[in-house]
């Protein structure tokens, strides 16, 4: 499929004119809407964006009773209902049958463990959150060996207050990850936004909804893949994470990645590529190149806030979607 450059950017501001509008309504969860030419693009509808069902979750212990099963891939390729963002799902499906089992999809999430702190802290934008003057500099260190973590609600348990690096001090809320907990597919963005941050949920704001549409455009929901990102804490005013926070971000990451034994796992943008290939060259030439990690495959791709920033990229992007899908679903 081939689409002209001029097309591409009419595609790209129909979709951020959607999103302002969606803003400015106080929506933050959303999926891209339909579009003749997007549904062109990315091979199928996308719904109408709608908000979550409830106020998430705020036990680890105890969460709501999951929504409807999340379908597989097929190849009626039907629209999926936008889910309710979860923050982690919690029982394994098979991923090597011709089609994806029925997920389950998880409704835990962090958002509002620190409200009451929250609300004794003083006015001004920079301040860090009431809770971070309570917190110790080995506070969330495990206790254990990560190799005795078992379960990614243990990982993100251990870690919920962890304050290994500086980003823990102005974060409000650990954004661990989302999706299913044995999926063929893993996406590793780079580190929460303002947004992300808020909700305690990765890829929720304007990148997230172009994210969410490419996945949809494969068949699948969020809730059949797993989200994550290098970093958990947002970097102040959304800058690259730096190197000494990546560092202390990194066992969290490869302990998910183990748990999770992805299939595939798609790195987005410079961030992640390099933390998994420390000698891989800029995105721009690396993109669309699979190279192993331990005992896994990745394939780098562009970031989703790039491609709003650089809508040119959007085909590049989309068709090395197209090759992850193709690398983790062979039998489709």
């Amino acid at each position: 499929m081939s689409t002209p450059d001029g097309a591409w950017r009419e595609i790209l501001k129909r979709l951020e004119a959607s999103l302002a509008q969606l803003d400015a309504q106080g929506v933050t969860w959303v999926n891209i809407p339909p579009d003749d030419e997007l549904r062109a693009l990315l091979e199928r509808a996308v719904p109408t964006p709608t908000p979550p069902a409830g106020p998430p979750a705020t036990s680890l212990s105890a969460p709501p009773a999951p929504g409807p099963a999340a379908p597989g891939p097929s190849s009626a390729r039907r629209p999926a209902a936008a889910p309710t963002p979860p923050a982690m799902a919690h029982a394994p499906a098979s991923r090597r049958g011709p089609a994806a089992a029925p997920r389950a999809p998880s409704t835990t999430s962090p958002a509002g463990r620190r409200a009451a702190a929250s609300a004794a802290a003083p006015p001004g934008a920079d301040a860090p959150p009431a809770a971070a003057a309570d917190r110790s500099p080995d506070a969330g260190v495990p206790e254990m060996p990560l190799s005795q973590i078992k379960t990614l609600e243990s990982l993100q348990a251990q870690f919920r207050n962890c304050m290994a690096c500086k980003l823990g001090r102005t974060r409000t809320n650990l954004v661990f990850g989302v999706g299913h907990a044995s999926p063929r597919l893993m996406f590793i963005g780079e580190g929460p936004g303002a947004e992300e941050d808020q909700q305690g949920l990765p890829f929720v704001g304007r990148a997230g909804a172009l994210l969410t549409g490419l996945i949809a455009a494969l068949g699948l929901t969020r809730e059949d893949v797993y989200i994550a990102n290098v970093v958990k804490c947002r970097p102040p005013g959304n800058r690259a994470p730096e190197p000494d926070e990546v560092l202390a971000c990194r066992r969290i990451l490869e302990r998910q990645i183990e748990l999770l034994n992805p299939a595939l796992i798609v790195s987005l943008g410079n961030v992640p590529l390099k933390a998994l290939n420390p000698a891989a060259g800029g995105i721009t030439r690396e993109r669309g190149r699979a190279f192993p990690f331990r005992e896994w495959t990745v394939l780098p791709t562009f970031h989703p806030s790039y491609l709003l920033r650089n809508q040119q990229a959007l085909g590049d992007c989309w068709a090395d979607f197209k090759a992850a899908f193709a690398r983790a679903y062979p039998e489709t």
